[in-house]
């Protein structure tokens, strides 16, 4: 996986593990720290469990947030997966082309059915047809229809992967950004919404949440106030500025639906169908007098480069969101 080198949006989330439907609400952040509270002790593991069934019950008991003691089995059956992936094919997958032995085991939850797949020792566990959303997924899907305005039926939830990310920023950081070189278990979230995806990068526990999508980055140096402003948009809707010469050491930030009406988005997200990447430059000329250097990166997925007129839309967008964001 690329390091995406952005600036780290920290977002700590709060949200009721019994709810069964995040709701957005009036705050510009639905927090997700806390999504898997610590358990004053832990359970002991049922003892009369294989090694495969202990495993596939304690996935579906992280997935829906229960004990393990309320989750029964109702069967196992040895099987030998075609691949590496367990008879599941996952979008940007790759899997091994060899015969694995192992489990198809049926779970039970809530008076529902659950069907997992294993290997013979338990440490690889996939679950097979649609699977319920675990907190984290039913918190970031909150976060984006409320970023969006959209209803949470229009977003689905492409893919969930556990990773190991190999630094403590979640692989999303500036150059200059200092991050623990640690490895930190979390995960890679997909969503989809009117066509689009967005990728949010999560810590283990929910208290790291950094969107992975980018749109924008504008900055601004330089001229007789001695500007130095940097604004970064991500496609998810976060809104990032900073300022080098502020007291504050953290920026502000706010979401499109504190910034932008339904139109403005509406345009924004047609800019980014129409343009490809795209690297934009309104600087003074080399040697001007308190020269000002602004430059705009466009994150765009189309395939046409702007027109001047485009760009020097953009840069007018630019200006006057950063302008909203600081008020």
């Amino acid at each position: 996986m690329k390091k995406i080198y952005l600036l780290i949006l920290s977002v700590l989330l709060i949200i009721t593990a019994c709810a069964p439907q995040p709701q957005p609400t009036e705050q510009s952040f639905i927090p997700i720290g806390g999504l898997r509270p610590t358990p004053t002790s832990t359970p002991a593991p049922q003892t009369d469990l294989t090694p495969a069934e202990q495993a596939a019950v304690a996935r579906l008991a992280s997935i829906l947030n229960l004990p393990p003691e309320e989750i029964s089995v109702v069967s196992t059956e040895a099987v030998e997966w075609p691949d590496g992936c367990l008879g599941i094919q996952r979008p940007g997958m790759m899997c091994t082309q060899a015969i694995v032995p192992g489990y198809r085991i049926i779970l039970k939850a809530g008076g529902e059915q659950f069907e997992f797949r294993t290997n013979e020792s338990g440490s690889q566990v996939v679950q097979a047809g649609d699977a319920p959303l675990g907190l984290m997924e039913e918190a970031i899907t909150a976060q984006l229809a409320f970023n969006l305005g959209l209803d949470l039926d229009e977003i689905s939830v492409l893919s969930s992967s556990d990773v190991e990310f190999t630094d403590g920023c979640l692989e999303v950081a500036l150059p200059d950004e200092l991050c623990t070189q640690v490895i930190t278990p979390g995960k890679i979230i997909v969503l989809e919404a009117n066509g689009f995806e967005f990728e949010y990068h999560i810590s283990e526990d929910g208290s790291r949440v950094q969107p992975a999508t980018l749109a924008l980055v504008w900055t601004r140096e330089g001229g007789i106030v001695g500007f130095c402003d940097r604004m970064i948009i991500f496609l998810s809707g976060e809104v990032y500025s900073s300022n080098c010469r502020s007291e504050q050491l953290e920026g502000v930030m706010k979401v499109f639906a504190d910034l932008l009406s339904a139109t403005e988005q509406q345009k924004f997200f047609d800019w980014v169908q129409e343009f490809e990447l795209s690297n934009l430059d309104a600087s003074d000329p080399t040697g001007v007098a308190d020269r000002m250097v602004v430059t705009l990166e466009f994150y765009g997925n189309g395939q046409n480069q702007p027109s001047d007129a485009d760009a020097q839309v953009l840069f007018e967008f630019a200006q006057e969101l950063h302008q909203k964001l600081n008020q």
